[in-house]
């Protein structure tokens, strides 16, 4: 299938943790995954899976808003889009999401003790 660049992407680990708990059929989770991971059209994926575009790309604006209200890192954090050999990005995503597991249970641990957050976070974030 062709592919092209569309706004709402995922590395392969964030669409992982964004579906995490959605509900969701097997097929939709495909189609979306072809279109946020691969960047496959969603014009062809709804060709393919005989169904609207729309239909697809309300999938896919439900995955990326999960993703934006688990995305809640510090403001000091950035953001990098990275090409680089597969190996490496396997090593760098384990890292990437050992740190934000270490931030994530800080935080839950900080909430669960009733102390108020201590690190910075962007507005609206």
């Amino acid at each position: 299938m062709k592919q092209r660049f569309i706004g709402r992407r995922l590395s392969a680990a964030q669409f992982a943790v964004a579906v995490r708990g959605l509900r969701m059929s097997p097929r939709n989770l495909e189609l979306a995954r072809a279109a946020m991971v691969d960047g496959v059209s969603t014009t062809i994926l709804a060709a393919h899976a005989k169904l609207t575009r729309g239909a697809i790309d309300r999938t896919v604006r439900r995955i990326y808003e999960a993703h934006l209200a688990r995305h809640d890192a510090p403001v000091e954090w950035r953001e990098v889009h990275l090409t680089v050999p597969r190996s490496m990005a396997e090593r760098f995503e384990a890292q990437a999401a050992a740190v934000m597991a270490e931030h994530d249970f800080a935080r839950r641990l900080e909430v669960a003790l009733g102390r108020p957050s201590s690190s910075k976070r962007a507005p609206g974030g």
